[in-house]
């Protein structure tokens, strides 16, 4: 039987080739890095009705102010986002993604769905309560390990 670390890292470089293949195929490997990071946070704030400033993506991203600048700057000229000023505090600005990208966030999802359905073939409902009892097992021991 293969040790449990080295099988994590063959089905996880498999997974990444393919996602990053596919991502470039659809268009959208500019979610990497920081920039996704940005774009799945405006879109879960958003889908709780929450509006984002740029000092709520500098928290959430721990970056300090001129780089959250330079990335929403870059961001903005992509056409990924779009700011406007807040009405009562003129040094707050909010944050916004575009249509364009709300469009390639939800092929994204779709994708990552697909990906799901195609690693889930052949596997029992039995068989994946184990898999996620394990997984959950995984981490909590490494989670301890982490604390040492």
């Amino acid at each position: 039987m293969e040790k449990p670390l080295q099988e994590f890292k063959k089905v996880g470089h498999l997974i990444h080739l393919l996602v990053e293949r596919e991502a470039k195929k659809r268009g959208f490997e500019f979610f990497a890095g920081p920039q996704g990071q940005v774009l799945v946070f405006l879109s879960h704030r958003e889908k709780e009705g929450k509006v984002t400033l740029i000092r709520d993506i500098e928290q959430e991203l721990h970056i300090s102010k001129s780089v959250a600048s330079n990335l929403i700057k870059r961001m903005e000229r992509n056409r990924f986002i779009y700011i406007e000023p807040s009405p009562t505090d003129k040094r707050a600005k909010y944050v916004y993604l575009t249509n364009s990208v709300k469009d390639k966030l939800n092929d994204m999802k779709q994708f990552f769905e697909e990906v799901d359905r195609d690693m889930m073939a052949g596997v029992s409902e039995e068989e994946l309560t184990i898999f996620f009892k394990v997984m959950q097992q995984f981490y909590e021991n490494m989670k301890k390990r982490s604390k040492e």
